[in-house]
């Protein structure tokens, strides 16, 4: 079941988790048999290997659950570029499987079971500390939890609604996500040229007090006028490079606006061009302009005493 994007619902009838920044999969126990699969259906337990050591000693027949295979910081955010780079064997990080539905127990599907019932049962399993089991919030605590993630910098929440059956493979608005996006100035730093279907991506970097960190690529945004305007931009300021290579490089003279979300130190994610400049501010540091989705408070309103600013024990059920 795939969460359908848009705006925080407001009102009864729903449940609200935190969106984590991981891989989606299913974890299925089958009498002592641990299988971990992606969502596309690839068998990745040799690269998660620990969440099936951890997933074996759950007691119980069998089982069906739905969650994401997420890597936690230091800090205990999730960390997606470590959970991506274990699935090519170059990261070392440690992965836990967080669990938020279950779709079959000891044999009996549950799947046409409303949410809040499937619910009930994931919480009675009693999965940690082998799993995490994140928390469900109510409709009361939705906006303290949008504005609690947006100020941590986390992906963004997940509303479910509390009488909904799961349905496989089936985008529904039933689960509705909202992610927290941010407009942030950068410097493009060169382009890649368009081959076949793939289209232009320019090179985004970050300035900082010891020159320009890499922020990722970006392909989306603009009219084919204001594409035209960057790529003469681009052109003007092209540095030499040897005959044959790929991508081209600039100097840093020009400024990309970008939507993006995820942690603000990391690659841009789903990124799109709002607008570009020139020439540059040489300003040392992103600049948040707008937070662009999502209900409750703005990254600078401190929240309550009963939430903690840290979030390490965010998944479990004792938050």
């Amino acid at each position: 079941m795939l969460c359908a994007a848009g705006e925080t619902p407001a009102g009864p009838g729903w449940a609200f988790e935190v969106k984590w920044d991981g891989i989606r999969a299913q974890l299925r126990i089958d009498r002592g048999d641990v299988c971990l699969r992606s969502r596309p259906g690839r068998d990745c337990g040799q690269d998660f290997w620990e969440v099936l050591e951890h997933a074996a000693g759950i007691g119980v027949r069998s089982l069906v659950l739905d969650g994401e295979l997420v890597c936690f910081g230091q800090d205990g955010k999730p960390d997606f570029s470590a959970v991506r780079r274990r699935l090519v064997g170059s990261s070392a990080a440690r992965a836990t499987f967080v669990a938020f539905d279950v779709l079959h127990l000891d044999g009996v599907a549950i799947r046409a079971l409303p949410y809040n019932e499937r619910r009930e049962i994931l919480d009675s399993l009693e999965l940690e500390p082998a799993l995490r089991v994140p928390r469900c919030f109510t409709a009361e605590e939705a906006d303290h939890l949008v504005a609690w993630t947006r100020a941590e910098s986390l992906e963004g929440v997940v509303a479910k609604r509390l009488d909904a059956p799961y349905q496989p493979g089936r985008r529904s608005g039933a689960w509705t996500k909202t992610k927290h996006r941010r407009t942030e100035r950068f410097v493009i730093t060169g382009w890649v040229p368009a081959t076949g279907r793939q289209p232009v991506s320019y090179l985004l970097a970050r300035e900082t007090s010891d020159g320009f960190e890499p922020a990722g690529t970006v392909s989306m945004g603009l009219d084919r006028q204001e594409r035209d305007r960057l790529q003469a931009l681009l052109v003007a300021h092209e540095r030499p490079s040897r005959r044959g290579r790929r991508v081209r490089r600039v100097e840093p003279e020009v400024e990309a606006l970008v939507s993006t979300h995820g942690p603000r130190a990391g690659p841009v994610r789903d990124a799109v061009i709002r607008s570009i400049e020139t020439p540059r501010s040489h300003g040392i540091g992103p600049d948040t302009a707008e937070w662009q989705e999502g209900r409750g408070a703005g990254p600078g309103q401190r929240l309550s005493a009963k939430s903690s600013s840290r979030v390490p024990e965010v998944p479990g059920r004792a938050n």
